[in-house]
């Protein structure tokens, strides 16, 4: 069972929905969600996993990460911003371990972010008028 069906599958009961409830809330067959569940069938379209979040009151992020399939909104992100990508390159052709990118992420989170806002307060206060 593939990884992706098999939390549908889990989230559907723990919801206490049946197959064919689903299935209609999300407007795809019962069938196919019984094949998508079971694993012979690849994850849906991104718009059904998306649905499939909000129904299921999941992460759609964390669906996303368990199937091929891409997240829109990232997708034309990553379109948008090509830097971006050629990061992500970067972090997948150097094979970054989990602690690497956490250090990115609090380099982010504490350098960049953090200056930018103090300096941006900053900024605020040497022009207001007391």
């Amino acid at each position: 069972m593939s990884k992706f069906g098999e939390t549908i599958r889990q989230l559907r009961v723990a919801q206490e929905l049946g197959l064919r409830e689903l299935a209609s809330m999300v407007d795809i067959s019962p069938t196919y969600l019984s094949r998508i569940e079971r694993g012979k069938e690849s994850p849906p379209a991104p718009r059904v996993i998306e649905e499939l979040a909000r129904v299921l009151a999941a992460d759609p992020d964390v669906l996303f990460r368990l199937c091929p399939s891409t997240d829109p909104e990232i997708a034309s992100f990553l379109k948008k911003r090509p830097k971006v990508m050629g990061l992500v390159r970067l972090i997948v052709d150097e094979a970054l371990s989990d602690d690497q990118i956490d250090r990115i992420q609090i380099y982010i989170e504490n350098d960049i972010l953090v200056d930018d806002s103090v300096r941006f307060l900053a900024s605020d206060l040497s022009s207001a008028h007391f």
